[in-house]
């Protein structure tokens, strides 16, 4: 059952795939007749609203599953736009992740449940490596992070609130300013609203210069994530490091024990 439903999810990558990579539609949606975006009331702290917002619905949540597409900097470089299959359990952390595409990661897999006891990190390698079969790793090996820039416990949309509630309150416990600026956006036909945020001070601590959020505005959730680096001398814009985006949604399926188990 599980390969059908596998040759089933990676065959509508590979149609889709090209449509779920894209970034953001960057054309703000318009105001309805009649309104204006001035009606609209300013919070005095956008971030903070959307942080307490966004960990309640998170809070509300058993599980979530759909296509994950991510893009990271390891090394200096950043690889190729990774697409697979995503399933999540909020509590205890279960995850289950399939990559489809490009082929340098086709076939990956990785399963972690915090329910077992002693739990360790399932991982098949892609391509023939993945034949040999399953390896089971501890969350914080060092091989396995040197190709993955977090451990599997903080993949998914609650570990990115909680990178972002924890990356700026350092910042403001260091007296640091932090800028918000918000504005109505679209991500895969989804009405968002998009938070920039500016961390404009470098230190050794700082977790980025730039981070980006797009939250669903039904869901209250993020569906794409994006960091950066401090600018290079003449550019505007930092290099990014890191790029996730959740699309094709679904909640509260009832994820059983055996998806974190293969």
């Amino acid at each position: 059952m599980r390969l059908r439903s596998w040759a089933a999810f990676a065959a509508g990558v590979v149609v889709a795939g090209v449509v779920v990579a894209q970034p953001p539609k960057l054309e703000p949606i318009k105001p309805a007749a009649g309104s204006s975006i001035a009606e609209v009331p300013k919070s005095a702290d956008p971030l903070s609203d959307m942080l307490g917002e966004a960990r309640t619905a998170y809070s509300k949540m058993r599980d979530y599953s759909g296509t994950y597409t991510r893009q990271e900097r390891l090394n200096g470089s950043l690889s190729a736009q990774q697409v697979g299959e995503m399933k999540m359990r909020v509590n205890p952390v279960g995850v289950y992740v399939r990559f489809a595409m490009p082929d340098l990661v086709s076939g990956m897999e990785v399963a972690y449940s915090g329910a077992k006891r002693n739990a360790k990190v399932r991982y098949r390698q892609a391509g023939a490596a993945g034949r040999k079969g399953v390896l089971r790793l501890e969350v914080d090996d060092a091989k396995f992070l040197a190709d993955n820039r977090h451990p599997v416990t903080e993949w998914g949309m609650g570990p990115i609130l909680e990178l972002i509630a924890t990356s700026t309150a350092r910042e403001k416990t260091l007296n640091n300013p932090v800028e918000t600026f918000t504005s109505d956006y679209q991500f895969t036909n989804r009405n968002v609203t998009k938070y920039e945020i500016l961390m404009r001070r470098p230190h050794a601590l700082r977790y980025a210069a730039r981070m980006v959020v797009f939250i669903d505005k039904e869901t209250k959730l993020p569906i794409r994530y994006e960091a950066y680096d401090e600018p290079k001398a003449g550019a505007l814009v930092g290099d990014v490091t890191e790029v996730y985006s959740f699309t094709d949604m679904k909640f509260n399926t009832g994820l059983g024990e055996n998806i974190f188990d293969f």
